[in-house]
């Protein structure tokens, strides 16, 4: 019994710490938009130093791919603003994360041409670049409203 009220003690005290306001992880959406930012700041020389993304197969892909790139980054990043993901299981979560990332890449190693795989790269530049700047003018939109 000791054991199973340890357990319960420490899942309690987890959660509490976990749903605490963190001036780095919390809920102020300036600081979630500039870690966006940041993160994107920080992924893009990566990715555009993979040699695949900086060969352009054709002028059509990429244009297409960019596109599209944008189109999602902008329907993600509004889909995703009124979202709370504090109440959210942290390993349920992860595994969904995790798996969401294996059938996306497996998806696109099915679908995409490995001579457009460079294509892939620059789709993900555009949606993670069309994502924080998308929930950037969303918030000024959105603060600057009279309440």
């Amino acid at each position: 019994m000791s054991k199973y009220m340890c357990a319960q003690s420490v899942t309690l005290l987890m959660n509490q710490i976990s749903t605490e306001k963190n001036p780095y992880l919390g809920g102020d959406e300036r600081a979630r938009i500039l870690r966006s930012f940041l993160f994107s700041l920080a992924l893009t020389p990566l990715l555009l130093l993979i040699e695949p993304a900086r060969r352009i197969v054709s002028l059509e892909v990429t244009l297409a791919a960019i596109a599209l790139g944008i189109f999602l980054g902008i329907g993600a990043a509004i889909g995703l603003t009124d979202v709370n993901l504090q109440v959210a299981n942290n390993v349920t979560a992860s595994i969904v994360v995790l798996v969401s990332i294996c059938v996306a890449t497996i998806a696109v190693w099915l679908i995409v041409p490995h001579q457009h795989i460079g294509a892939v790269l620059q789709f993900s530049v555009a949606f993670i670049w069309a994502m924080p700047i998308t929930e950037l003018l969303y918030h000024r939109l959105r603060t600057s409203e009279p309440s």
